[in-house]
């Protein structure tokens, strides 16, 4: 539900839907048959990769039959994990040309879209960024693309959070899609990394990211899978229990401590969020019954020995080791550091600079006569890249959103027509938030898809 002075109506033009005969029930059949056609070849993608090239086609032959259907829209829930996976050629994405059919499909669309006033200027700042900042150090296309994707999931998800009935669509097709990134990870070895783990030993973890770059990332949207599952209304019981099973493993696969903290504070956010008054109970509850799970699963020799779960207990002992040697540095997997020069680096600005920003520290690209590696705090981040006035146009709209759907949530009568989209409304920016203190978000619309949802 969003702020009512946050949108603004653009009427339709004329009284015939573009369309409308795609609304008949066989033609709609028709394009749900062709939608989960397409996530098929998704998944089989990441089963045979060798054929990768053939099934980027075939999906993109099923984007193009969806152009018409509401359908169309929901490829990008895929995308968010499958966009480098999905490959005509060695540098030809398939996401590339669905999007410049997603634009053709919003311009056709416009008439009819609602749009979310709060975020133009989070938008403009990201315009001027891609355009004065990134431009001169990566290029004309690539500057260009960035704010290109940043328009499209900002359009995206006006068009999403005014349809509940395709919003509950959009947030299964990402539910999918994290199944997608799970086999690509158990089908190759590409997508796990190994890490040395000193502070406990010497050691090795295996970290798969999945169809994901990171592990952390990865842990990041397996967490909002795992919170999606527990929410949305209309999931059967069984394919419920599955959706957990699997992504329970994924995320203990990435052996990401930073995604574990994250699904436990998305977890009791939920719980508050779901129960209010009775919320406290039931943590209560659900601490004690998880501890003494726990200690009775790890005084088994066999469950200690399974590769995720020993992963995580090598990654757990490293950091109990570093604490009590009081090396917080390491403690935080070197972050600290990074943040400290990251600050100095923009103490040592001139003040325009500090105000403006004008860095090209960003997910993809990093200008390395500026910095050396990612930030890995957002926050950090976005005022190296957009200077304190940018940062304030990019946090604060998206704070005072956060919380009038908050206020609104708890304003409400428990169990309000569909409750769960709105809570998930709520926790997907809150996990921008959260997560934002120990990675990099900007820019990349993967991300803001969590910020303007």
């Amino acid at each position: 539900m969003e702020a009512e002075a946050g949108l603004m109506n653009i009427n339709p033009i004329g009284t015939k839907e573009r369309f409308a005969w795609l609304k008949k029930p066989w033609v709609r059949k028709l394009n749900d048959v062709v939608f989960v056609l397409g996530f098929v070849f998704c998944l089989l993608s990441g089963v045979f990769p060798d054929l990768t090239t053939w099934f980027s086609v075939a999906v993109l032959v099923c984007v193009v039959i969806s152009f018409g259907d509401e359908n169309f829209y929901l490829y990008m829930a895929l995308f968010i994990y499958l966009r480098y996976r999905l490959m005509l050629t060695s540098d030809i994405p398939a996401f590339r040309i669905y999007r410049y059919l997603l634009a053709l499909r919003f311009l056709l669309d416009m008439p009819k879209l609602k749009f979310n006033v709060a975020y133009l200027p989070a938008l403009f700042v990201f315009f001027l960024h891609s355009v004065f900042a990134m431009i001169p150090v990566v290029g004309v296309k690539e500057g260009l693309n960035v704010i290109v994707d940043c328009v499209l999931i900002y359009v995206l998800m006006c068009r999403m959070v005014n349809d509940p009935k395709l919003l509950r669509k959009f947030f299964f097709v990402f539910l999918l899609g994290g199944v997608v990134s799970g086999v690509y990870g158990w089908a190759s070895d590409v997508f796990t990394k190994n890490i040395n783990v000193a502070g406990a030993g010497v050691h090795k973890v295996s970290r798969n990211f999945g169809a994901l770059s990171d592990a952390n990332f990865a842990g990041m949207f397996y967490s909002l899978c795992i919170i999606c599952t527990l929410t949305l209304k209309k999931i059967p019981l069984l394919l419920r229990l599955a959706f957990l099973g699997l992504f329970g493993v994924m995320i203990l696969q990435t052996a990401s401590l930073s995604a574990l903290l994250t699904l436990l504070t998305l977890t009791v956010l939920l719980i508050i969020l779901k129960y209010r008054k009775k919320a406290f109970f039931i943590l209560v509850f659900a601490f004690v019954g998880i501890s003494v799970t726990l200690l009775i699963l790890f005084s088994i020799p066999q469950f200690r020995q399974i590769d995720a779960i020993a992963g995580l207990l090598i990654r757990f002992n490293e950091k109990l080791a570093y604490m009590s040697q009081g090396r917080w540095d390491l403690l935080t997997t070197g972050r600290t550091g990074i943040w400290e020069t990251a600050l100095a680096i923009f103490s040592n600005k001139a003040l325009w600079g500090q105000i403006i920003g004008g860095s090209v520290v960003t997910v993809d690209f990093i200008d390395k006569t500026v910095f050396s590696i990612a930030c890995h705090n957002s926050y950090i981040q976005s005022i190296l890249n957009f200077g304190i006035l940018g940062a304030l146009f990019i946090y604060i709209p998206l704070f005072a959103v956060f919380f009038v759907k908050l206020l609104r949530h708890f304003a409400a009568r428990p169990g309000y027509e569909d409750e769960d989209l709105e809570i998930l409304k709520i926790i997907f920016p809150f996990t921008f938030i959260f997560f934002g203190l120990s990675v990099d978000f900007f820019v990349d619309w993967t991300f803001m898809m969590l910020y303007f949802i």
